[in-house]
């Protein structure tokens, strides 16, 4: 039996709403959307946050019909893609979900809660006080990650604004989904809440970020590497790296306590 985890978003958990550990989760009908389950919490692709976290065995298909939606349901998937499709999952456990983000995982859902409620205000000082040296100590320990997880050839490769490597069967970066989930969320609090022109939609669609809220995000990005994955880098790097945190929100928090 195939055992895994599925991530839920909570604005939108489809058929895994009422999922508690000991049920059976079934879709209604042999059509898609699957029920994605993953192999390993690193190879999980958070679309958006928060959400809830399982473990879960898939069910094996008991019917000609069940058989051949799974069938279906498996056509197109790369070998070593990571996941597979299922119809209905047992639900073994539910796990914090900050277990996305790695060994320190808390600590990277409270800088993602930051980048959630981020006021343009907030995003001013961030961007003033972000260390000169920190994207070249971010790219640093990108690097030292990368020389071990990918292809030799990334190492050389300037990483001041990586947020992941997506490749089929390979983890995404040194906190899981934290550096992708916390850009997202970046953005979004620059749409709700920035000034006209925060972000912008070029003729390609992408969304980008104005110079300010670009380098607010890329301060909570530095402070997230430091939190997140502190065997990457030295003491004198990680001060670097949370520079603007430490300035812009250490003393709000010892206010709050």
């Amino acid at each position: 039996m195939v055992e895994g985890f599925v991530y839920v978003e909570n604005e939108r958990p489809g058929v895994m709403a009422r999922a508690t550990p000991g049920t059976r989760v079934a879709k209604t009908s042999f059509e898609p959307p699957w029920i994605v389950v993953d192999r390993s919490l690193e190879q999980i692709i958070v679309a958006r946050w928060p959400g809830r976290l399982f473990r879960v065995a898939v069910v094996p298909p008991s019917s000609a019909a069940e058989r051949a939606a799974m069938a279906r349901a498996a056509q197109g998937l790369v070998s070593g893609a990571g996941y597979v499709r299922a119809l209905a999952v047992d639900v073994l456990a539910e796990l914090p979900p900050a277990l996305l983000f790695g060994s320190q995982g808390r600590a990277i859902v409270e800088v993602i809660e930051v980048a959630r409620s981020l006021t343009e205000e907030r995003a001013t000082l961030l961007a003033s006080a972000d260390h000169p040296a920190a994207g070249e100590t971010y790219s640093a320990a990108w690097a030292r990650w990368t020389g071990t997880v990918h292809a030799a050839d990334e190492r050389d490769r300037d990483h001041s604004a990586t947020i992941g490597h997506h490749q089929p069967g390979r983890a995404t970066s040194p906190i899981g989904a934290g550096f992708t989930v916390l850009h997202t969320a970046v953005t979004d609090s620059a749409q709700l809440r920035g000034r006209p022109g925060a972000l912008r939609v070029n003729p390609d669609g992408e969304q980008l970020l104005d110079e300010t809220w670009a380098t607010a995000g890329s301060a909570l990005l530095h402070a997230a590497m430091a939190f997140g994955a502190p065997e990457l880098v030295t003491g004198a790097e990680a001060a670097v790296l949370t520079a603007a945190w430490r300035a812009v929100l250490s003393d709000e928090r010892r206010g709050t306590t």
